[in-house]
């Protein structure tokens, strides 16, 4: 098992095989391929969360391409040219790159986020059906939120986060509130925005909601019991009990770790250390991150 320093030295060590850039592809992103193809004629593309690291997004797909998996690193803000908050971003980024893929012998185009990385994951893999064939959503939440920027703090906007052909998709309102997130922070010891999405998560309109149920293929839900971030483990069961009254028609699971952070990722970041279960439990919580990351493999290779 690694120890912390290692992991804390952790650099991109593997070269992309191609890069994309918004004015030759109409996207930002960078392909990994592995040394030896694990899941032939398969790739999944990646994204991070409200962090805006595109550098970790990578570095978490170096682990999954060393392990065989062929993966698309995807920016989809906070990069020249994107936008610099959560408004109406367009999700057709996530469709160009699929086509690339297409177009590029691969038959299979499975996505995984984080997040809001996870909100947008489900969110192209709902309205895309005939593109996508797989989701892995890392501290999800089951819908569409209000669009935000974070310049000193978090001020929202009338708006959603995502958009679609051009319109905004519904969303649901966040309650924002300053002091309300400072109590939160400092009775967790972490960053805690559960108070803005709590009401949003159990009560939004149907509009709002993420029609998983559309998902053209199988679904993995991996959060922590109880995530300081925002209420992952109650969008999950909300997206759980959505599948089930939908009559889903491909295998889903959902794997919870009582110690973990809303970083459940098998690298390390200046992120991880605003959580204190991170803090207080780091060796559990990176057995934890390496369980993840082992059964999203396994996932991928045994349902998908």
């Amino acid at each position: 098992m690694k120890t912390n320093a290692e992991r804390a030295r952790e650099r991109l060590t593997l070269m992309p095989k191609t890069e994309f850039t918004l004015k030759k592809d109409g996207f930002i992103g960078a392909l990994y391929q592995p040394e030896r193809d694990g899941y032939p004629g398969k790739a999944v593309i990646m994204f991070g969360g409200s962090d805006g690291i595109y550098n970790l997004t990578k570095l978490v797909a170096e682990q999954y391409v060393k392990r065989g998996m062929t993966i698309l690193a995807l920016a989809y803000w906070n990069e020249p040219g994107l936008p610099d908050g959560f408004e109406k971003i367009p999700v057709e980024s996530v469709e160009k790159a699929v086509l690339w893929l297409r177009e590029h012998s691969f038959e299979k185009i499975g996505l995984w986020g984080i997040s809001m990385g996870a909100e947008l994951a489900l969110l192209a893999g709902s309205l895309m059906p005939e593109l996508i064939s797989c989701v892995t959503a890392v501290c999800p939440t089951n819908i569409c939120g209000q669009g935000f920027v974070k310049k000193k703090g978090i001020r929202q906007l009338e708006c959603s986060a995502f958009s679609w052909r051009g319109k905004d998709l519904p969303w649901a309102r966040l309650k924002a509130s300053k002091s309300a997130i400072l109590w939160d922070s400092l009775r967790e010891r972490s960053v805690c925005l559960r108070s803005c999405y709590e009401d949003a998560v159990r009560n939004a309109p149907e509009e709002a909601q993420i029609k998983v149920e559309n998902i053209n293929g199988p679904v993995l839900l991996l959060y922590p019991e109880h995530d300081a971030m925002w209420p992952s483990e109650l969008s999950a069961e909300k997206i759980k009990a959505r599948l089930k009254e939908k009559n889903f028609a491909h295998p889903y699971k959902c794997v919870s770790y009582e110690y973990a952070s809303h970083m459940l990722v098998p690298v390390t970041s200046r992120s991880t250390v605003m959580f204190q279960v991170e803090r207080k439990y780091p060796e559990q919580c990176w057995e934890s991150d390496m369980d993840a990351f082992e059964k999203t493999l396994a996932f991928w290779k045994g349902v998908w």
